[in-house]
This record gives structure tokens, C-alpha cells and sequence, in this order.
């Protein structure tokens, strides 16, 4: 099978790459943490222990990550916004660096050059205007949780989205996703799990799009130590996670 490197050149990585990196995980130290990690991105949800996997298992589940996270840019964005999600995230920083060090050598050995897109700090300005662009064709409430639902595989509920405004979400969307292929790839999942209101469909197509104008705008206007790194967390960062993203016991 192929995957698509840093370039888009084809990258097929052998069964004997594959089964080492397989048998790096299966052996490391951090094990329990790293074949959590593993059993979320094949799975979409976090497990509640680590997985009795052999090296078999692992070799497996590595390959239908890499066929469906064709880049390394894909595979470190999903895998941010993985560790991002948790209650206990520091504690997968490193484990998630060790997966990274050991997966991205499967594509090319050049993708360590592109293996992140940093997403663009947008002003206070832009935020307000996107807003407004955002409900033009919908309501507020829909487009809340339309953005609740890119932000957390739970289920959204307009009760646990009362204290927050739209803007803060779409503040916490463009500090997640600095890649709108990544964005588009999450929205076909979001609009799965919302109800059947052609609304939502509609508000996520304006949503790219508007993001897609703004992010190519700060490409071309922002100077890259602008745009370096994550803006510093704050308090309501962490109460949207706790309303979010129900305790789990990540051990």
C-alpha cells in the first residue's frame, strides 16, 4: 500500500519498517500510554486501560492509522488535538513526541520539515467579524454547536454551551485546527453526530471558507514569530474542557 509523503510523492513503507516501529512501541517504557494514544486515533474514542496488544496488534493498527492519516501533517495535527483534549494532557506530552519520533519516519525522512501547521493568532477584530460572517445563514445557537462538535468527539448539548460565547469557540477552533484540510476532515464527522438541519451543512461550508480567506490573508501579512507556538492557556480554556471533555481516567 502507498501513503503520500511530506511532497506528495508516494511513500511505502515496508512491512519491516512498520514492524519495527510496531515492536519500538510494544517495548517501550511507556507502553500502557502509548498504545492508549495508538487505540484513540484508529478508534476515535479513549479507552478506559491500555489494550492487550501484541506486536501483531500494534503492526495493524499502525497501518490503518498511516492509510488514513496520509501525512505527517495530518497524523501530528490529530494527535495534537488527541493530547489537547485530555483532562490528564501533560501527562501524553511526552509519550506523544516518543509516537511522533517513532511514526513519522514511516512516511519519508523528510517529513520531520512540515510535520505541524501552526494555526494563526486571529485579533479580536477578526473574531468578531467572522461572527458575524459565520451566522449570516444560521442561527448563533447552531453554529455553537456545529463548533462544540469539532472541538470534542462528546456528545454537544446547547445547556453545557450557555456560559461560553460564540466567539469563544471560534477562538479555541483556530488555536486547533491550523490546517483546514485537517478542519474539513473533522467537519464530515461533526455534521454525522448533529441533528438533520441542512443549517449545520451550510454554516460548516461558510465556516471554511471564511477560515480558508483569513488564514491564507495572515500567511501573506503576519510575520512568522507572530504566529510561532500556542497562545498561553487561560482559566476559560479550562472550564470549556471540563463542560467539553468529561473526566476520564487517563493513567
Amino acid at each position: 500500500m502507498q501513503y503520500r509523503g511530506t511532497f506528495g510523492q508516494p511513500v511505502t513503507p515496508t512491512t519491516s519498517t512498520i514492524a519495527t516501529a510496531a515492536q519500538q512501541i510494544a517495548q517501550h517504557p511507556q507502553q500502557s500510554r502509548l498504545f492508549k494514544l495508538l487505540y484513540a486515533l484508529q478508534q476515535h474514542q479513549w479507552p478506559t486501560q491500555a489494550p492487550p496488544w501484541t506486536v501483531s496488534d500494534v503492526q495493524q493498527v499502525l497501518i490503518e492509522i498511516l492509510e488514513r492519516l496520509k501525512t505527517p501533517t495530518l497524523l501530528g495535527q490529530h494527535l495534537t488535538a488527541l493530547v489537547n483534549s485530555l483532562n490528564k494532557a501533560q501527562a501524553y506530552q511526552v509519550p506523544s513526541a516518543v509516537l511522533l519520533q517513532i511514526l513519522v519516519p514511516l512516511y519519508s525522512q523528510a517529513a520531520t520539515a512540515t510535520l505541524t501547521i501552526e494555526a494563526p493568532t486571529l485579533s479580536a477584530a477578526d473574531l468578531y467579524d467572522l461572527r458575524l460572517e459565520v451566522t449570516r445563514y444560521c442561527t448563533p445557537l447552531h453554529m455553537k454547536l456545529l463548533v462544540a462538535a469539532l472541538l470534542t468527539t462528546k456528545p454537544v448539548h446547547a445547556q453545557a454551551l450557555e456560559r461560553f460565547t460564540l466567539i469563544d469557540l471560534l477562538q479555541r477552533l483556530t488555536r486547533r485546527y491550523g490546517d483546514l484540510e485537517i478542519l474539513q476532515t473533522q467537519m464530515a464527522t461533526a455534521l454525522a453526530r448533529l441533528p438533520q438541519d441542512p443549517l449545520y451543512a451550510s454554516g460548516g461550508d461558510r465556516l471554511i471558507k471564511l477560515l480558508s480567506t483569513l488564514y491564507q490573508r495572515y500567511q501573506h501579512t503576519q510575520a512568522p514569530e507572530a504566529t510561532r507556538g500556542s497562545p498561553p492557556p487561560d482559566s476559560s480554556d479550562e472550564e470549556l474542557t471540563c463542560q467539553l471533555f468529561p473526566t476520564v481516567n487517563e493513567g
